[in-house]
């Protein structure tokens, strides 16, 4: 318990009981059981908020690379569509046909 051993420990009780004498003590240590039970639960309460915040940053993240990823297809998809418009018959248009120099002689 925070690095103490048991000499310490013991020498913390004796100055306790010296200080608050026996009619006191019972209810100081119900106080302090009280006071480090709502330090825990603060410090569980702000490790779950801080939990949870991490998840939105993750969700974030994957929603942002989902975009991505919709944009990228959504482009490959314009792509294949100009590809596919390529390859449509286009109207030939006449050609002129050049004199041949052979046959005006």
């Amino acid at each position: 318990m925070f690095g103490m051993g048991f000499m310490e420990i013991f020498l913390v009780l004796i100055v306790a009981v010296i200080a608050l004498g026996p009619e006191k003590l019972p209810t100081a240590a119900v106080d302090i059981a009280k006071f480090f039970k709502k330090i825990k639960g603060g410090i569980d309460e702000a490790k779950s908020t801080i939990d949870s915040e991490l998840h939105i940053s993750e969700l974030k993240e994957e929603t942002t690379k989902i975009k991505t990823s919709m944009n990228v297809n959504r482009l490959a998809s314009l792509e294949l569509e100009d590809l596919l418009n390529d390859d449509e018959p286009k109207k030939e248009q006449p050609k002129k046909i050049k004199n041949n120099p052979m046959d005006e002689v």
